[in-house]
């Protein structure tokens, strides 16, 4: 079911939205872009059921036959694009799944709507027949674009398009929203919101993901140890988080996604520390219920010795993704870790 009610802290884009489909003067073609798992695809059914909706007052009714069809996904006049390759849109996808079809006028209402997901898969050739049809498209005909790399898109494309950005959740609306409708303390919202970076669907995917709670728990304990640990169980760790990059080079993603976990868990470690230096004050930590050994690492580290932890985790995510050896890349951020408790 499409409903704009139920999308979280994109007030302005719904207003707009609804404003086209109330009156306003609909294109031919809108880009939504965001993030993964940013809500662009339930977004665009919602916009998609308002500009279809057959009512005489408020759109979208949710009531009508066209509106109860969207829902449903059985209104014949609108369309998701679907490719056999699910990394790539090809010219024949576009072909078939767009071009062959738009010229056939609606069915039943005045519209027809398609919906290209991950437009950032088109080729160029699919770029190119796409864009045939939005130099001349038809009057009942809208495309909605979905995509997470605008620049992806031929700036052709861009040109012919309207442009409407999935913007990050606020983090106090998403706390809010994770703590009333999945019932989690306010800890638990505030880990998830640091990671989630305004994306809901992440956050969302957090709170069920055992891999994410069993890495927050083994980086906390690690960095709990970073006192006491001497060179050899660096040295171990570093070997332990960088072993799937190093045995399974298709596996390589994956360790990396672990890793970044870890150093992400690391940077707001270390946030809650120096915030808690400055203010003496728990108030925004996330760390709260680990707060006396914040406490502990807030007296133990001075302001430059935050400054240089700081600057050795993003060198070390640069390295990372630069493919550089993984374990190299973390001796060297414990070792600065290391040094910088001892300060």
């Amino acid at each position: 079911m499409y409903d704009f009610g139920a999308v979280v802290g994109e007030e302005q884009l719904i207003k707009r939205m609804k404003g086209i489909a109330n009156g306003g003067t609909v294109s031919h073609a809108y880009i939504l872009v965001g993030e993964k798992r940013s809500g662009k695809s339930t977004i665009a059914g919602c916009f998609a059921k308002a500009l279809m909706c057959e009512s005489e007052g408020n759109k979208p009714c949710g009531m009508c036959l066209s509106c109860l069809q969207v829902d449903e996904g059985s209104n014949p006049d609108v369309r998701f694009l679907e490719h056999e390759n699910p990394d790539t849109i090809g010219i024949n996808d576009i072909r078939e799944g767009l071009n062959d079809d738009i010229v056939m006028k609606p069915y039943r209402g005045e519209r027809k709507v398609y919906i290209i997901d991950d437009a950032q898969n088109m080729t160029v050739m699919a770029q190119n027949a796409l864009l045939k049809t939005l130099e001349e498209p038809p009057s009942y005909a809208t495309i909605l674009l979905l995509t997470t790399k605008l620049d992806s898109l031929l700036p052709t494309i861009q040109s012919r398009a309207v442009n409407l950005p999935v913007r990050p959740v606020k983090p106090e609306t998403m706390k809010e929203f994770l703590m009333r409708t999945k019932r989690i303390p306010d800890y638990q919202a505030d880990i998830c919101v640091a990671f989630a970076r305004g994306n809901m669907g992440r956050a969302l995917d957090l709170l069920s993901d055992d891999v994410f709670e069993e890495n927050r728990n083994e980086a906390i304990t690690f960095l709990k140890s970073m006192e006491s640990a001497d060179m050899s169980e660096l040295y171990a760790k570093a070997a332990e988080l960088s072993k799937d990059r190093k045995e399974k080079k298709e596996n390589a993603e994956s360790g990396s996604e672990k890793i970044n976990a870890f150093l992400e868990f690391m940077l707001i470690w270390y946030r809650d520390a120096l915030v808690y230096k400055a203010s003496k004050n728990t108030e925004g930590l996330i760390f709260r219920e680990e707060i006396q050994y914040i406490k502990k690492v807030s007296k133990e580290i001075s302001y430059e010795g935050f400054e240089d932890i700081f600057l050795a985790i993003e060198k070390a995510k640069e390295m990372i993704r630069n493919n550089v050896n993984a374990e190299t890349a973390l001796l060297v951020l414990f070792t600065a870790l290391k040094n910088a408790s001892a300060e």
